[in-house]
């Protein structure tokens, strides 16, 4: 409770201090201004919200240096990621207290609108986003059910990337048998827009080798192509066709004797790592066309097909399934004089089919459907924003066995559907031209994915309940001439939150409890040379009421961290060349498994140091020198007691050249 106080009392303080003026941005390209938010339709600068956001522009990007969307995510936001059980293609993320087993499902990820959260536990593919064709990530903090529906819970991460103005190729390699290739196109007439883009990552691995001589090697290719078409009338036109392709192999789990000897052996000799393969395509067509100068109607269309393949140490034979989904949105957008209203149609048909039958259960498909209406209205009156919403949705299951039976079991064909609602009240103030506070009320759900239905070994386990969520969030954002700060304070309670009961070996639902925390972010430019951003985020999770357990009630949520914290300082030598050092903290906590707060091990602190360093002679060429994890911290992913998935352990060192033409 001090440390907490202590925090707000500190941040508060360095608002009422600070000279009020206009924001600037200096010789470092830090983002101060105000920053329009566009993953709302809405249009407002983050500044003048009625939720919680933090929003990273192109500039801010560029100066982390980040080699990947994952290592930005990471090193930059309040948000916590880990490797999925080692793996470092595929991370499991957090936000506000959902912790690291489960945070990722409590999020909607999209990618220019499109989502790219998966129908099962999987997590949403983040790592087919290339970091140098990003131009701003938003994040909204407790907001984004209305336009957004299922998982919204703790928020929403959106990626919007740039148009190629140029032709560009990079090439980088890197400690660990690390290559990486990209290359991007961009052709830009009076009416037409054509960007080609493709990234190739190749890494040797970082454990030792298991039996059949494979270490955690991996190697990626995303590659994009994105063509848009203005008409006379002003409609645009896009089609965008994206291809991702990736096999690796991750490190099987240690003891904690093992781990502490040596992060990077392999825990049993006699096994060879896991190796997942993935193959998807995704096409998008979208149309937007303006109807009057205030009415605007748009649509987005999005078909994905991929094939996944996991062969484990066990296995006789890769264990495939195939994923096929299409979702279309239609948004119509109104805005007139200080009024904006947004009414929209969004419906997701995704289905997962296992085509070979185990033995205790036969090939199926199992699908989800989600269908969806909302509106939002929102009203400015001179320094006074107002914002209202409502979203009603239908989410519909099927399993669907080849072989069926009248028996009960994994032969019989079963049916589940929920009416939901999300709704979301909010406003933002202007106590000057410097100061403004926010308040918003956000009602949230996410319905069950479809692996809760399925134990582990695919027997099948029960239908369950979504969760919702009650959030409020209370903040304030200033600016001045060298700093931008933004607080927020939230609480959430949620019911039925879902969780993997270790004990019963079920999913199933916690009845009540509660998220809260405190937010804090600045950006503060010392000097023309010197600027530095500070990310803090405090958060307390707490399982309130469980019927069924009732040892559970009171305890701390397993794998939430109280405190999280980022730091960063960018030095600029001259015009052409700077060096960025990033620390990244974040707390123990209670390992996977553990609801009960029992376990004699605890999931261990994150700790990292990052250094980068980077010379541009020309406009055209920059070098790039990365150091991460410089003091060689090792972290790994706590299931259970003695069941440990190794992380970074190692201080890796990159190079990469960049050559516009």
């Amino acid at each position: 409770m001090f440390f907490k106080n202590l925090i707000f009392a500190a941040s508060m303080s360095a608002i009422i201090i600070s000279n009020p003026a206009n924001a600037v941005i200096g010789p470092i390209k830090i983002t101060l201004n105000p920053t329009e938010i566009s993953s709302n339709y809405f249009n407002e600068d983050d500044t003048s919200a009625p939720f919680a956001s933090e929003i990273y522009t192109e500039d801010d990007i560029k100066n982390s240096k980040s080699t990947n969307i994952y290592d930005f995510l990471t090193q930059n936001t309040s948000l916590s990621l880990a490797p999925s059980s080692g793996n470092r293609f595929s991370q499991k993320i957090s936000a506000r207290g959902y912790g690291l087993t489960v945070g990722s499902h409590n999020l909607v990820v999209t990618l220019n609108g499109r989502r790219l959260n998966n129908i099962d536990t999987s997590g949403p593919s983040i790592n087919i986003i290339n970091i140098n064709d990003v131009e701003k990530i938003e994040i909204t903090k407790g907001s984004g059910s209305v336009v957004y529906g299922d998982s919204a819970m703790a928020g929403a991460i959106h990626v919007f990337t740039k148009k190629n103005l140029e032709t560009k190729v990079s090439v980088a390699m890197g400690s660990s048998g690390l290559v990486q290739t990209s290359a991007s196109v961009g052709i830009n007439e009076e009416k037409i827009d054509l960007n080609l883009s493709i990234d190739r990552l190749k890494l040797g691995g970082y454990s030792a080798a298991g039996p059949d001589g494979n270490k955690d090697k991996g190697k990626q290719t995303n590659s994009n192509i994105s063509v848009r078409y203005t008409t006379d009338a002003g409609t645009e036109i896009q089609l965008d066709y994206q291809t991702n392709k990736s096999d690796n192999r991750y490190p099987n789990a240690l003891t904690k004797a093992q781990y502490d000897a040596d992060p990077s052996q392999n825990g049993n000799t006699s096994r060879n790592y896991t190796l997942r393969e993935v193959d998807s395509n995704t096409a998008t067509y979208s149309i937007k066309r303006a109807l009057t100068d205030s009415l605007t109607l748009s649509r987005s269309t999005s078909i994905l097909n991929k094939d996944s393949q996991n062969t484990y140490y066990y296995s006789t034979g890769p264990n495939k399934l195939i994923y096929d989904s299409i979702s279309t949105d239609y948004i119509l957008s109104y805005k007139k004089g200080g009024l904006k209203i947004d009414s929209g149609f969004t419906s997701f048909d995704g289905s997962r089919t296992a085509p070979e039958a185990t033995t205790y259960v036969p090939a199926n498909t199992t699908s989800k459907i989600n269908t969806g209406l909302f509106s939002q209205i929102q009203l400015t009156n001179k320094d006074t924003t107002y914002s209202f919403g409502a979203r009603k949705e239908l989410v519909e299951y099927e399993y669907n066995p080849i072989i069926k039976s009248t028996t009960a079991g994994n032969w019989l064909q079963r049916f589940d559907k929920h009416h939901l609602e999300a709704f979301d009240l909010g406003f933002n103030t202007k106590l000057n031209k410097n100061t403004a506070i926010f308040s918003n009320y956000n009602q949230a759900f996410q319905a069950p994915l479809i692996d809760r239905f399925f134990n582990y070994d695919g027997v099948w386990n029960g239908f369950m309940s979504p969760s919702t969520s009650k959030t409020i969030n209370i903040g304030v954002n200033h600016l001045t001439d060298k700093s931008k700060t933004k607080v927020t304070l939230y609480r959430s309670n949620i019911s039925n939150e879902m969780f993997y009961n270790n004990s019963t070996v079920k999913n199933t639902n916690l009845d009540k409890s509660h998220k809260q925390g405190l937010e804090l972010q600045n950006l503060f430019v010392v000097s023309p040379k010197w600027s530095t951003n500070v990310n803090y985020a405090y958060t307390n999770a707490i399982i309130d009421k469980e019927a069924d357990n009732s040892a559970f009630n009171g305890k701390t949520n397993p794998m939430t961290s109280k405190h999280n914290i980022t730091a960063s300082v960018i030095y600029g030598f001259n015009d052409k060349a700077n060096m960025t050092l990033t620390q990244k903290y974040r707390s123990k906590a209670f390992v996977e498994e553990d609801y009960l707060n029992t376990s004699s091990q605890k999931q261990q602190a994150y700790n990292s140091t990052n250094f980068n360093f980077s010379y541009n002679p020309n406009d055209d060429l920059e070098f790039k020198f990365d150091v991460e994890n410089l003091f060689k911290n090792s972290y790994g992913t706590w299931v259970r007691a003695d069941a440990i998935y190794p992380g970074n352990s190692s201080r890796n060192i990159k190079a990469e050249l960049s050559y516009k033409f």
